[in-house]
């Protein structure tokens, strides 16, 4: 991946945003290394490239906005969301089991929490420690 996608957070953040933001920004990185590695398939549901783009417009400007979602599509596998979904449907009337092969990252609260409450495996980057990341492979 074009590591200039993955720029630290700006420094004109507020100190304690800009250290929490550093954290989780240092937390990402060992998280994409420890994929990487390991060789799991990442797919990333479309709308998460549309999510990227938002956010970092928000944080930037339109420049960088669209470098980095552009850098999602060009480095992960993007799908339609309804692929993930059929996939996750057939498993689990194949074998009785909800999948567990689907878990989202995100260090947005809100999503997290709407996530838990449906079901899906999320995790809380600001929330997660190092270790917690190595324990996830």
């Amino acid at each position: 991946m074009d590591r200039g996608v993955l720029d630290k957070p700006s420094k004109s953040l507020p100190s304690e945003i800009y250290r929490r933001e550093l954290e989780t920004h240092k937390k990402c990185r060992v998280l994409i290394k420890r994929i990487e590695e390991r060789g799991v398939d990442v797919f990333i549901p479309r709308v998460c490239v549309i999510e990227t783009g938002a956010v970092a417009k928000r944080l930037s400007n339109r420049d960088f906005a669209e470098k980095i979602s552009k850098g999602v599509l060009d480095y992960y596998e993007v799908v339609d969301e309804a692929i993930l979904f059929d996939s996750a449907w057939a498993i689990a009337l194949n074998t009785g089991c909800a999948p567990d092969l689907i878990r989202m990252f995100t260090d947005d609260e809100g999503m997290h929490f709407h996530a838990k409450e449906v079901g899906v495996d999320s995790v809380l980057m600001r929330e997660i420690n190092f270790k917690g990341i190595e324990d996830l492979f």
